[in-house]
């Protein structure tokens, strides 16, 4: 189906729907990484609902976690713009730590509606957020698909699974070195996943200590692993397009 957004004007919404509908940056065909596959997805960072309106179409159940008032408040919108059903939005963000209140650091000017973070951030002002743990969604929802773009706050979360359920099938994440630039942290969190899924990125020079490439973010794909015999970790030689 063709979905329809509600935006709003001069700002990073239309740069969002153009990477995630049209530019599908999502999937990943090459290892057979697709949306549709999942049945249950959880949206972590959800902005605008781009994410959770495009598994929706594909007749996937949502679980879609977005804490910023007005991301919120279009995230419904465009749910309801497009008569979808299936999901359940919550006004909150999601880290590896308790259950509680946090700030979040919102993005100065009009322009970037997407790069909040919870990591206080020079010259930006703070809102209070309520947030969950993550592994008490997992118990909760037992999602097949799990999909983060929380600007740094991956990282611990991540960090903090040494194990996922059976039940997750799918993951896909961006990764912000912004928040932490070590590659060594990156990839031991590679090293970690791929005991249990597929996992594809594209290729970097890996053998520095951090990062200082653009942009200062890469996705990860990672397909549940059928038989561990064969564990690797898949790095692509074409560099991606820009990622949110």
């Amino acid at each position: 189906m063709s979905l329809q957004f509600n935006t709003r004007e001069n700002t990073t919404d239309k740069k969002v729907i153009q990477e995630v509908i049209k530019q599908n940056v999502y999937e990943r065909r090459k290892m057979n990484f697709f949306i549709k596959d999942s049945p249950i997805w959880l949206d972590l960072g959800a902005n605008i609902g781009t994410f959770t309106c495009l598994a929706l179409s594909k007749g996937c159940k949502v679980i879609a976690f977005e804490p910023e008032p007005d991301n919120f408040r279009l995230l419904n919108e465009n749910v309801e713009l497009n008569k979808l059903s299936g999901v359940q939005c919550y006004q909150e963000g999601v880290v590896a730590g308790k259950s509680g209140d946090l700030q979040l650091y919102v993005c100065k000017g009009d322009y970037n509606k997407y790069r909040h973070t919870i990591y206080k951030k020079r010259g930006r002002e703070s809102i209070t957020i309520k947030v969950r743990n993550f592994k008490s969604i997992l118990e909760e929802f037992k999602p097949t698909g799990i999909k983060i773009d929380i600007e740094g706050a991956e990282i611990e979360i991540l960090e903090s699974m040494k194990e996922f359920p059976d039940f997750v099938t799918h993951i896909v994440f961006e990764y912000s070195f912004d928040f932490d630039k070590s590659i060594k942290r990156f990839k031991n969190i590679i090293e970690s996943l791929s005991k249990q899924f597929e996992v594809f990125h594209r290729a970097f020079d890996d053998t520095k200590e951090t990062w200082d490439f653009y942009p200062p973010a890469i996705i990860v794909y990672c397909n549940r692993l059928m038989n561990t015999s064969h564990l690797q970790t898949h790095q692509s030689s074409v560099p991606e397009r820009h990622q949110i």
